[in-house]
Order: structure tokens, then sequence, then C-alpha cells
């Protein structure tokens, strides 16, 4: 099978499952930060109407979030072209010549090389993660509420991953474009 016939393969796969299980996964998403934010607002001795009230205010901004993030997600994914090519293998392929630093293949080099100032381009998410991480230090020392802590330390986890995930590819990138191009 050619790398063509297999992107004509992939192409036929059918869209609305896949377009389901995002919907699910977003809604799964907002319901379950508008619950860790409701229950890290309001204290135990609250009742029932203004915990039914903090839920819908939290609710509702991440609705409206999930929408435009899918909506305008999804335009913006088909604009992106594919810098790996179709198959997998090939994707792998470019994965590892960036960790490795060079290769022998003329074509998978201009691909990498192509990669590589994408993830340049895209340094300044590490400053975002470097902030979203910081900003959750001053919840974790709050005495006051034990649940806002465990949120803290899990999005600590979350943020630093991130951050630790872009560095790394940021070096390798950096790495790769430093050494010479392959030529043919």
């Amino acid at each position: 099978m050619t790398s063509g016939e297999r992107v004509a393969s992939e192409e036929q796969v059918p869209q609305g499952r896949h377009r389901r299980s995002t919907y699910v996964v977003a809604a799964a998403v907002v319901v379950g930060a508008a619950v860790m934010g409701t229950a890290a607002m309001v204290d135990g001795d609250t009742g029932g109407s203004d915990l039914l009230a903090a839920f819908a205010m939290i609710l509702i901004p991440s609705l409206v979030g999930a929408v435009v993030a899918l909506v305008f997600g999804r335009r913006l994914i088909r604009r992106i072209p594919r810098t790996a090519g179709a198959d997998p293998a090939t994707r792998r392929r470019i994965g590892q010549a960036l960790r490795d630093g060079s290769t022998g293949d003329p074509r998978l080099d201009a691909l990498a090389r192509k990669e590589a100032r994408s993830r340049v381009g895209q340094r300044w998410l590490l400053v975002l993660f470097t902030v979203g991480f910081l900003s959750q230090l001053p919840p974790l020392v709050d005495p006051v509420r034990p649940f806002g802590r465990v949120l803290a330390v899990l999005l600590l986890l979350l943020w630093g991953g991130a951050a630790w995930y872009r560095w790394r590819g940021l070096r390798e990138a950096r790495r790769y474009l430093a050494g010479p191009p392959n030529q043919p």
C-alpha cells in the first residue's frame, strides 16, 4: 500500500463517531471543571440554592468557552498543514530525528526542519505554562480551603508537565536547527 492509498483510506474513516466523542469529552470537561470550581468556591454550610447558583455561574462561561473552542478549533485545524506527512510511521521517524539531532534522509530532514521551526515559533507557550504554574502557588498555601489545595497540586502537576514537555521539544528543535542540513 503506497502512502497515497494510506491517506485515502484514512480520509474515508467516518467522522461522525469522532465528532460525537469530541463533544462527549468536551461536555465531561466542562461539567467536571464546573463541579471542581463550585467545590473550591463554596463553603460546607452553603444552602442548596446558593450551591446551584454558584454551579450555574461557573458552568455558563465554561459552556461558552467550550463552544467557541470547538467551533474555531475545527476551523483552525483544517488550515494547519500536516507537517509530519500522512502516515504515523513518518511522524515517528520525524520525532526520532528531532530527538537524535540528525537524519540521513533528505525528505525526512526537510519535514523535521519544518517541525522544528514550528516548535521554535511556539516557544511562547512555555511562558504561558510557566505563568499557569506560578499562578497555582498562592492557592497551594491557603489554609482555609483544603479542596483548593488538592486542586492546586493537580494543576501544578498539569502545568509543570506541560511546561517540561514544551521545554524538551523546544530544546530538541533548537539542537536540530543548529545542525547542518542534509543535502541529497
